[in-house]
């Protein structure tokens, strides 16, 4: 769950129907990518079939929150009248009033709300594990599991298991958790959540192209193989912490092996955001090819030629692009050893939809499939192509 608690992380919908209404209908997706092929199929047999049988509990849930949510008002009320003339009318206890009444909206109607958020949470894994079916990728969407929490006992009694789930182990010791990558060395001292579940938060962290930050959450783990190369990709949102904690960073971070080595070490970043200094270490500044590119990206590397072959015109527009698919901004990375590890701004992604619109829409699917055939393109655009040839 984001700051701002349940009612923000399912009520912000704006965006993410905006997101739905301009997708794509499934009849020109499975005609664009041979991974589409059978998304229409899926989508009647499968997909549409489950979230109908969800739909009907959708409205019952949302139906008894709302009503819970009066009922509270109800009771909340008469409360804060009461205190305000016990205590002589409105003065220094006036927002205290307001606060005990909205303690007693959220205690009476609080779980049913956490009923809703479960099922969003349950209905966008259900989404995004489909779409990524096609692709052979593996989705998941690293929220706690809340189902089962009816009432403050079944909290008590799960409140441990919760609050690692949410803030991670906070033992400050240094352990191990195996990632797609391999097993990575991790600790939860130097940033209070869980530990991220791909090395690219790390290298990223490591290369100062992360802002400093005291507290890190992580949601939507897209991880599998394109073209025999391994990737990564994971929404991280990056607070400052504190009482008047701030976010300064909430987007997405990715990270792909590469065919080969690379024979130098080459950071990349929107021009304006990131200088000289600031992870460059010894590296020089490079030129890229294109001038409007070159204007627009800041690169350094020890190794022009290479950077430059990498940072190609072509391969700069599929960055662009996922930029621009994604509203997103400050897109910065590196190239190093054998990986690429890029970091992107944007607000939330892989939503697929409001918990507060009917489930079975078929542009919930579509939205998903094209989110994860952009991040297709990416890496298929960077990957030589000699590697490519004949693994697609």
């Amino acid at each position: 769950m984001r700051e701002g608690g349940i009612a923000m992380e399912i009520g912000n919908t704006s965006e993410i129907d905006a997101a739905i209404r301009n997708a794509q209908p499934l009849s020109l997706l499975a005609r664009q990518r041979p991974e589409f092929a059978d998304v229409e199929r899926i989508w009647e047999t499968e997909l549409a079939p489950e979230l109908g049988v969800r739909e009907t509990l959708r409205k019952q849930t949302i139906a008894r929150a709302k009503s819970r949510t009066v009922l509270g008002v109800l009771v909340a009320v008469p409360v804060i009248i009461a205190m305000m003339v016990l205590l002589g009318g409105p003065g220094f206890f006036f927002p205290l009033s307001f606060f005990i009444g909205a303690i007693l909206v959220a205690g009476i109607s609080g779980f049913d709300w956490l009923k809703v958020y479960s099922m969003k949470s349950q209905t966008k894994d259900l989404i995004l594990k489909t779409a990524c079916r096609p692709f052979g990728f593996r989705y998941e969407t690293l929220h706690p599991d809340l189902s089962g929490i009816e009432d403050f006992q079944s909290l008590k009694t799960r409140s441990k298991e919760l609050m690692e789930a949410v803030n991670g182990p906070q033992t400050g010791k240094a352990r191990k958790i195996s990632t797609l990558f391999g097993d990575v060395q991790v600790t939860t001292h130097d940033a209070s959540g869980n530990p991220a579940p791909t090395p690219a938060y790390q290298i990223l962290k490591d290369a100062a192209l992360l802002p400093g930050h005291s507290q890190r959450k992580f949601e939507d783990l897209i991880e599998g193989e394109r073209a025999g190369t391994k990737f990564a990709l994971v929404e991280a949102k990056l607070d400052t912490g504190g009482k008047n904690s701030q976010t300064v960073f909430q987007g997405i971070l990715i990270h792909i092996e590469y065919p080969q080595r690379f024979s130098g070490r080459t950071l990349m970043a929107r021009s304006g955001w990131w200088k000289r200094g600031k992870g460059a270490g010894d590296l020089d500044k490079v030129q890229l090819i294109s001038r409007e590119l070159d204007e627009a990206f800041t690169v350094y590397s020890s190794d022009q030629v290479e950077a430059r072959a990498l940072l190609s015109p072509d391969r700069m527009e599929r960055l662009i692009a996922l930029e621009r698919h994604f509203s997103g901004g400050k897109l910065r990375g590196l190239f190093d050893q054998g990986h690429m590890t890029l970091a992107l701004e944007a607000d939330n992604q892989f939503e697929a939809g409001s918990v507060f619109r009917p489930l079975v829409d078929p542009r919930r699917f579509s939205t998903a499939l094209s989110e994860l055939g952009l991040v297709c393109d990416l890496i298929d655009g960077f990957l030589t192509r000699e590697w490519v040839q004949g693994r697609l």
